[in-house]
């Protein structure tokens, strides 16, 4: 079966997605056939897939003649850092990874983000190919050239994503088979971003969702690549049209300024998607409030997240006020003043700022904050 091909065409560089069964053995092959001939590639893997499909990927390329370098990194939040991005590059710049070079990122979003932004500040900049291993990864972070990692606060603490660029990979490469390993826990994590892109641009993706929640759960290969091949396309329309967020690709942060805050305050208790799932939620309460959001949205919402057994309430309670200390320092705000997006129906989303806070407080308080 021949891969879905979608075409990313941005102000900055063009390049291709392809979502298809058995593609992780032939990313050397595909990145040949389109002109990408890299002298070395480094490949920046997560430890827990390299046996994997970072095996599979380095087999592939050196199949294709591509030199390899193999970077293994833990995937976690705590190593997204700029001393990791400084360990990467100090090791490619020991095997003389130079322009003519590139850098091949083998896994989830962590992975992705700081081999892309490695990338991204090596000699200026090289290319890069992401290889997502995770379905958040492959539906949402590894297309649209968001590369970014955490400051380290002095108290120890993380400032997500708060050091980062705009930078467009060379390829993505997709392969929905090497989620057949994946926990199931993260496999449903992925599908918040997939009902995120639904309330966004596709409606009629929250029905296809809830009809094919039990393949989905079973991770079959066939109906994964139908649901990342039409992620994959919303995220490429609306990055094509907005590549640096000025306004339409704002959309795509429906949820994540209350999911942003939920990670922050729940300290690793829920994954970056079930943070979104809660978001979502709590993102129609301000519209509701405020008269432009049919109260029937947030039913409907729910009814699909928990149909593919995300969470739609906090796990814990934590006061309304914690919560709104942590949104104090989300890096979407505009003169001082948070950026909500707003669900007006299914399809139908707008940008909000200076909510009150007691909308805000109201939204907290419909996810059990």
């Amino acid at each position: 079966m021949q891969p879905h091909t979608i075409d990313v065409q941005t102000e900055s560089a063009d390049y291709r997605v392809l979502v298809g069964r058995g593609l992780v053995r032939e990313v050397g092959a595909r990145l040949r056939s389109a002109g990408i001939r890299p002298r070395i590639a480094a490949i920046v893997c997560d430890e827990s897939v390299g046996a994997g499909a970072g095996s599979a990927v380095e087999a592939s390329l050196a199949s294709a003649g591509i030199a390899t370098l193999r970077l293994p990194m833990p995937a976690s939040e705590e190593r997204k850092t700029l001393a990791t991005v400084e360990s990467l590059c100090a090791a490619m710049l020991d095997v003389g990874l130079d322009r003519a070079c590139a850098v091949v990122a083998v896994g989830g979003g962590v992975v992705g983000d700081v081999a892309g932004f490695a990338a991204a500040t090596y000699m200026r900049g090289i290319a890069c190919i992401q290889v997502p291993t995770t379905l958040l990864a492959m539906v949402d972070a590894s297309v649209g050239g968001k590369t970014a990692v955490n400051l380290v606060r002095g108290d120890g603490t993380l400032a997500k994503n708060m050091i980062g660029s705009f930078t467009q990979p060379g390829m993505v490469v997709c392969d929905p088979e090497v989620l057949a390993t994946l926990p199931a826990r993260d496999l449903r994590s992925g599908l918040a971003e997939c009902v995120k892109h639904a309330l966004i641009a596709d409606p009629a993706m929250l029905a296809w969702i809830e009809a094919n929640a039990d393949p989905l759960h079973a991770a079959d290969p066939d109906t994964l690549c139908e649901l990342v091949a039409r992620n994959v396309r919303i995220k490429a329309r609306i990055v094509g049209e907005d590549e640096r967020e000025a306004a339409l690709r704002a959309y795509l942060n429906l949820g994540h300024t209350f999911a942003h805050a939920i990670e922050a305050r729940m300290h690793g208790a829920v994954t970056h998607g079930e943070a979104v799932a809660i978001g979502l939620v709590a993102a129609c309460a301000p519209g509701e409030a405020m008269g432009v959001t049919d109260p029937a949205l947030r039913v409907r919402t729910v009814a699909v997240l928990q149909r593919v057994g995300l969470p739609v309430t906090l796990p814990r309670a934590v006061r309304a006020g914690e919560l709104l200390d942590a949104m104090a320092s989300d890096k979407k705000k505009r003169d001082g003043a948070l950026r909500f997006v707003v669900p007006h129906a299914a399809g139908n989303v707008q940008v909000e700022f200076g909510v009150p806070a007691a909308l805000v407080g109201r939204a907290w308080a419909a996810v059990g904050g």
